[in-house]
């Protein structure tokens, strides 16, 4: 009796276990036959007009558009004011520091009074010199004076006769040329042979005519010659007046220079002297006024103002302290309502960025609006190397004033590198290849599918830019791949309804092959 309990409280627990079995199946096939109801397939998508932004997205940091370290000139000078302090906002030209110009300015005087002193005794030195060289230069002998008409007659007379002697060869040349012409003529021509008298009166007269052009030839070649000849004497006299010139010249230029030798000797010494005073006068003057351009400067640069309008960033003395100069700045002021962003960008993406592409700049401390921006400097070499690629710096200058920005604040900024906006798109899946290597879609018209050919603009990561006869924003638009959607969950469940997209889709973007801001 106890053995035959126990097997049957055993095929008790195992009709229970199936029974749970079936009626978790029975639910689960309940359920999955209520999702496949709501399966559908969804063949067409509405033609949408929007943006399409390709971009770069950035991170960096606000800094000031014009910022300034100013220093002054002056060195080891005591600290008298300080009207400012860090935060204050000064205005161009105001006055932020005042340095002690005192020992400057009795350097100043001294350094006046040197030159005056130097450049009068150098002003009589120069007078003396300039003197004696004038002196030197008006003794010249009547030997010398005669030397130098005569070297000048001679080089007139000798430019004359080869003038005379280049007319002479221009000449015998062209004549040359033409006894040329005429022998060669004279040689191409045949003298007539004189007919029998049996010769008819025609032929006679032939004969007399090319017998007159013969002698003709013969003529011309005759008076070529005798010019020749002429040509060629005249030349021959022409050379020899030439030569005679030359020789002339060259006694006269000789002369001329035996006798600027002997004065040379005694005009270069005085000229020497000149020179050295005038040396003596501009580099001493030179010295001393640069002296004193220093001091100018340096007094100057003790009342310290600002360069630009903004905000004091630094204060690096204060009163009664003593300037040292050598470089070291005063203070730091920057502009507080113009910024840029500065930013890093590799080495991948920096080739693809050029100087004023347009550019939108968030600052999350102070909103979520889109600040206007483009970019103002893109810099050639990288500024560091990390993980083996190169980084390069990039600035992007916000094109409208703000006072809310602070130095510093992390900016997000989008560089647009292409953008289409309001235009007609569709997804990728959406636009097909025709048989002549057109691109096509398929539209619904009249309830039936209908091929229109479309032309195709810019692309994003899941839209395309699309324009042809037909299409608007009313245009409903054939998947070449139906989507599998879920019209919705199983009651209560909770869950989303799920599109299943077929392969090589992509996913939805805002546009932007590296995305973009909404707000372009």
């Amino acid at each position: 009796m106890k053995k035959k309990r126990i097997i049957m409280i055993g095929g008790i627990a195992a009709a229970a276990a199936a029974g749970l079995l079936g009626a978790r199946m029975y639910s689960r096939q309940k359920s999955m036959k209520a999702a496949s109801e709501n399966i559908k397939q969804v063949e067409t998508v509405q033609v949408t007009k929007q943006n399409l932004i390709n971009s770069i997205s950035v991170t960096g940091s606000i800094e000031s558009a014009d910022a300034w370290d100013v220093s002054a000139s002056a060195k080891n000078v005591k600290v008298l004011k300080v009207h400012y302090k860090v935060g204050d906002y000064v205005n161009q030209g105001d006055v932020v520091a005042v340095l002690d110009s005192g020992e400057l300015e009795l350097s100043l005087t001294e350094a006046k009074n040197k030159q005056a002193l130097s450049e009068y005794n150098e002003s009589k030195s120069i007078e003396t010199a300039s003197e004696n060289y004038e002196s030197a230069v008006e003794d010249g002998t009547d030997t010398y004076n005669k030397t130098v008409k005569e070297e000048s007659e001679a080089k007139e007379a000798l430019q004359e006769a080869e003038g005379d002697l280049a007319e002479a060869s221009g000449r015998l040349k062209r004549r040359e040329e033409a006894l040329g012409e005429a022998e060669a003529a004279l040689e191409g021509a045949l003298e007539p042979r004189k007919p029998g008298e049996d010769a008819s009166g025609e032929e006679q007269a032939a004969y007399q005519e090319a017998l007159e052009e013969y002698r003709s030839l013969e003529k011309v070649l005759s008076d070529a010659q005798a010019a020749y000849t002429e040509a060629h004497q005249e030349y021959e006299a022409a050379a020899s007046a030439e030569e005679r010139a030359a020789d002339t010249y060259e006694n006269a230029a000789q002369a001329l220079e035996d006798a600027r030798k002997n004065n040379d000797r005694n005009i270069s010494s005085a000229a020497d002297t000149l020179e050295k005073a005038q040396k003596e006068h501009e580099y001493s003057n030179d010295s001393s006024q640069k002296t004193i351009e220093n001091y100018q400067e340096q007094i100057e640069s003790c009342t310290v103002t600002a360069p630009i309008s903004g905000i004091i960033t630094a204060m690096n003395v204060d009163e009664g302290d003593t300037y040292m100069g050598e470089g070291s700045s005063l203070f730091s002021v920057a502009d507080a309502e113009h910024f840029i962003v500065t930013a890093s960008v590799d080495e991948y993406e920096i080739s693809d960025i050029k100087k004023d592409m347009k550019a939108a700049v968030i600052v999350e401390a102070v909103g979520e609006e889109e600040l206007p921006a483009k970019v103002s400097f893109v810099s050639p070499t990288a500024e560091s190397s990390g993980a083996g690629s190169a980084v390069y710096k990039i600035e992007i200058a916000l094109e409208d004033s703000n006072t809310d920005l602070r130095i510093g604040m992390t900016a997000k900024a989008s560089i647009v590198l292409d953008a289409a906006y309001d235009v007609l798109t569709v997804p990728y899946d959406c636009v097909e290849t025709d048989e002549e290597g057109n691109s096509a879609v398929y539209i619904e018209k009249d309830g039936e599918k209908k091929q229109i050919s479309v032309d195709v603009g810019m692309q994003g990561d899941y839209y395309v830019e699309v324009s042809g006869e037909g299409l608007d924003e009313s245009t409903l638009v054939y998947y070449s791949v139906p989507m599998v959607h879920t019209g919705g969950s199983p009651e209560g469940s909770g869950e989303a309804p799920v599109m299943v997209m077929p392969m090589g889709g992509g996913t939805p973007s805002g546009g932007g092959r590296r995305g973009g801001p909404g707000g372009f």
